[in-house]
């Protein structure tokens, strides 16, 4: 018998995965090692290839259009709808001045003593407006192309204040002074800046009010200085780094803080409030007197070359392959509101690798975007409410057709370009145009298509921030041959609208999404898409039935929610309609369609220290969902509440309780019938040391059960944060789970669209055991080391062969019946080993010099069905290694 399809459930390691204690709601389970199961039912060339051309030359036509028409002058920065009032206290004056400082972290510049004076700090955690522990101030001046901060940080005892080495963007529980700046002051954007004693520096971008990317690395400098008084930051800010409007007088959005890591404690100017939503944007002061400044140049190259040898098996063996490639990073400030950024034949080698991943189903498993390029600007596209339907990953994805180890790993990008800008009037825009190649396997055969990728953003703020409207387009276009007609689809197209509208002094919230979607292609592969395990229209009792003469499919979706986002008690209810022939896939990821669903939150969180807690965060949340029919599909209820303790040491703990009524899991059986599933529950402890300390140890232990104890887990995992010394630190996480599924899917048999089909399950035993390890070396804040590794072991074997039988019933034997005449399915150990180490050196402002060394094993052809820890270990690391050695050096000119 040949499986008509196959496709298991999947398990994923997911280590170091953050979770909130006190002020955010927790992450989903928050598990070191995730185990989704099926039964969810709810939740080298540079060059620009010819087809890429007309679609940059769109972008950048359209970039020089919108600049010609966008007004340039208007009260507030040129948008009359983001006025408001501002308290005395909480606006600075900035000082022009001829003679630039000195950058040494002294004040004894004649220019800082002409400078007005900003003071009046008060404390932000963990006592909201309090008292300040030690004065702090700060003083503005900037000449035409800079903008220079001058902060003292007054403390009595210089000897504890804490400065710890790391590379730039790595925070450590570390003395801090930062800056906001909103150049536009729209409160919805800006820059943070950091700097601890020892001169390390972290940047990032703020966009939605209280949203950060950190892959924003801009150049600017600072100079700290610990003295008898305390210590101080001396900070250069060109311009040129700041986006703003065009015109003679600025006002920016302003703040100023300081972090005192002893007393975990931050104090800030002017005064914000978590009771805020946890605004940060709209609540900072301004800083007045800016006139006649500009950005110095509009245009910043940054040239790269690589060269890298690999481990490669080939005919004859193991040997190596030399490889050395150029390309090219470049900005250009169309208008000071307005930047277009551009790549050339990317190079993405300095990137951690992904963690290890068993995936065991037909669902695809979601991975951070690490790459700079796609990271940096990246909350210009967000559509909040409407999350996956763009997934910068699809760019340069693996292909799709890849059909052996030794196809391409991943599609080469041949050229990128992204425009983003605001405007007068509130008006936000962003575009990204992409271009991959043609990837060709080891058969001669096309893997990949050359595809084009255009995303497009346009939104609009209102009411100063407390108003929005938006819409995000994506559209792929594929140039497929005889080997990809029938595979794949030639082009898929969205919009989507969305928005929201605050009131009640921003107090509440009203918003959501609709749109529409449309995929094209041969009749195979649109028939492959209606198969797949996004919709599985061939299911006996499904919503849809399978067309295969369709050519198309297009579906849409709506979505509202309400929801108050400020005070100590909150609460918010979501509403979501999706069609079931809906294909959001091509350019996002966004599995669950055909879905009806509505989910409700209440949580409670502290706003000042309590008796025993320094923060805490509860909330009880409930979902639900149904197919488009009507069938109900899934069903939770989640409990969760978290401390932290006035030590610093914090814990949380979830519960949660799935299908606790009548639910169907309508793709458990992969095309199948819906089965019926029972309740399950899940519980969890996590457990945080003091961040102020050498030794950080962490801990978490979960169990959960269901179908009436037919199938459980228990896991869990041990770790600790060590910094040794104030250069050198490391982290060590090992994890493990142990569990069994009564009712994992093996495979469907027999014939296709019939009554014949055999759809089987079996009981699955599984462990799994995994660890993280990561070490950080800091020579200076410009010359770095980091390593990182991570070994994965899984085995699982099967057992009680079953197919369904009465997939409704109430007795949840009654469902099944046996299967294979006895005989079992074949387990599996899956082993693999991922690890890379960089070198860093910034030579240069904006300029830096990578080593990279990066190793992968994988092992799964040995003792399948089994687990023994010691036996696997040694087996993995008896597998060939996969090495590859890269030097890249990138050099910032900024003419």
């Amino acid at each position: 018998m040949v499986p008509t399809y196959c496709c298991k459930q999947f398990l994923r390691l997911m280590l170091n995965k953050r979770w909130e204690m006190g002020d955010g709601r927790p992450e989903t389970n928050c598990s070191p090692i995730e185990i989704r199961s099926d039964r969810r039912c709810s939740i080298s060339q540079v060059s620009l290839l010819p087809s890429s051309l007309g679609s940059l030359r769109s972008a950048l036509l359209l970039s020089f259009l919108v600049a010609a028409v966008a007004p340039a002058q208007g009260t507030a920065n040129g948008n009359p709808l983001l006025i408001r009032s501002t308290p005395a206290s909480a606006i600075g004056r900035a000082t022009r001045i001829e003679q630039a400082p000195v950058l040494d972290g002294r004040d004894d510049d004649a220019v800082w003593r002409s400078a007005t004076l900003i003071q009046d700090f008060v404390q932000m955690e963990p006592s909201e407006a309090g008292p300040p522990a030690f004065p702090t101030s700060a003083r503005v001046v900037y000449d035409e192309r800079n903008l220079y901060v001058f902060v003292r940080a007054r403390d009595p005892h210089p000897d504890s204040i804490v400065g710890r080495l790391s590379r730039r963007d790595v925070t450590t529980n570390s003395d801090m002074i930062g800056l906001v700046i909103d150049a536009y002051h729209d409160r919805r954007t800006g820059v943070m800046l950091t700097v601890n004693p020892a001169g390390v520096r972290t940047d990032n971008v703020l966009f939605l009010d209280n949203q950060t990317d950190f892959a924003w690395d801009g150049v600017w400098e600072v100079a700290t200085r610990v003295d008898s008084a305390g210590w101080t930051a001396e900070f250069r800010i060109p311009f040129s780094q700041l986006r703003f409007n065009d015109q003679q007088e600025h006002v920016f959005g302003f703040a100023v803080w300081r972090e005192i890591a002893r007393r975990n404690q931050k104090d800030i100017w002017p005064p914000t409030y978590r009771n805020s939503r946890q605004a940060i944007a709209s609540q900072i002061g301004t800083l007045e007197g800016l006139t006649g400044i500009r950005r110095a140049s509009k245009l910043e190259l940054l040239p790269f070359v690589t060269t890298q040898s690999n481990s490669e098996l080939g005919p004859g063996g193991w040997g190596r392959a030399q490889r050395a490639a150029m390309g090219l990073d470049f900005k250009y400030g169309i208008k000071e509101n307005l930047t277009l950024d551009a790549t050339i034949n990317p190079d993405f080698g300095q990137v951690e690798a992904d963690p290890a991943v068993l995936n065991l189903s037909a669902f695809e498993v979601r991975f951070d975007e690490r790459r700079p390029f796609f990271q940096e600007g990246a909350g210009m596209f967000r559509c909040q409410p409407c999350q996956g339907i763009f997934y910068p990953r699809r760019i340069g994805r693996t292909p799709q057709l890849r059909a052996n180890g030794d196809d391409p790993l991943f599609t080469t990008i041949a050229g990128a370009a992204k425009l983003t800008g605001r405007f007068a009037g509130g008006f936000n825009l962003g575009i990204i145009d992409a271009v991959t190649q043609r990837e060709v396997g080891t058969t001669g055969k096309t893997v990949e298509p050359q595809t084009n990728y255009l995303v497009t953003r346009l939104s609009r703020d209102l009411r100063g921030g407390s108003s929005a409207i938006g819409i995000i387009s994506t559209v792929v276009n594929r140039s497929l041959d005889d080997d990809s007609e029938d595979f794949l689809r030639r082009g898929a197209y969205l919009a989507v609208v969305d928005g929201y509208h605050r009131f009640a002094d921003n107090g509440y919230e009203v918003g959501g999404y609709t749109g529409r979607m449309m995929v094209t292609g041969s009749e195979q592969a649109i028939a492959r898409t209606q198969l797949s395990s996004v919709h599985l229209h061939q299911r006996p009792d499904g919503d849809v039935p399978f067309d295969s003469t369709k050519t198309s499919m297009s579906g849409g979706v709506v979505a509202f929610n309400i929801q108050k986002i400020s005070g100590a008690l909150r609460y918010s209810s979501f509403v979501r309609l999706a069609s079931p022939e809906m294909e959001l896939n091509d350019a996002g990821l966004v599995p669950l369609i055909n879905d009806k669903s509505i989910r409700n939150n209440v949580n409670l969180r502290s706003l000042r220290p309590g008796s025993w807690y320094r923060s805490s965060f509860s909330m009880i949340e409930t979902e639900s969902h149904w197919t488009s029919g009507g069938l109900p599909s899934g069903s939770n209820v989640r409990l969760h509440t978290s401390f932290s303790m006035l030590n610093n040491w914090g814990w949380a703990l979830t519960y949660n309780l799935s299908n606790p009524n009548t639910n169907y899991c309508t793709s458990c059986a992969r095309g199948g019938p819906a089965l019926r599933m029972d309740p399950s529950q899940f519980f969890q402890v996590n457990v945080s040391g003091d961040n102020r300390r050498s030794v950080i140890p962490q801990l978490q232990w979960a169990v959960s059960a269901g179908d009436g104890g037919r199938s459980w887990e228990r896991s869990g995992s041990v770790g600790a944060d060590l910094r040794i010394s104030s250069r050198f630190s490391t982290s060590l996480n090992v994890a493990g789970s142990k569990r069994a599924d009564g009712q994992q899917w093996v495979a469907n048999y027999g014939h296709f669209l019939s009554d014949t089909t055999h759809y089987t399950f079996a009981r699955l035993a599984q462990t799994t055991v995994a660890m993280t390890a990561r070490a950080s070396f800091t020579v200076t804040p410009l010359l770095t080391f980091q390593f990182y590794a991570q070994p994965f072991m899984s085995a699982g074997s099967f057992s009680n062969w079953r197919e369904l039988n009465a997939p409704r019933a109430d007795d949840y034997d009654e469902r099944f019946q046996a299967y294979g005449s006895g005989t079992v399915p074949n387990g599996f150990n899956v082993k693999q080993f991922n690890s890379n180490a960089v070198v860093r050196w910034e030579y240069r402002p904006g300029s830096t010099l990578f080593f990279v060394w990066q190793q992968g094993r994988a092992q799964d052809a040995l003792n399948r069905g089994s687990f023994e820890f010691n036996r696997d270990y040694r087996d993995l690391f008896r597998a060939h290694p996969v090495n590859t050695f890269l030097v890249k050096a990138t050099y910032f000119f900024n003419p």
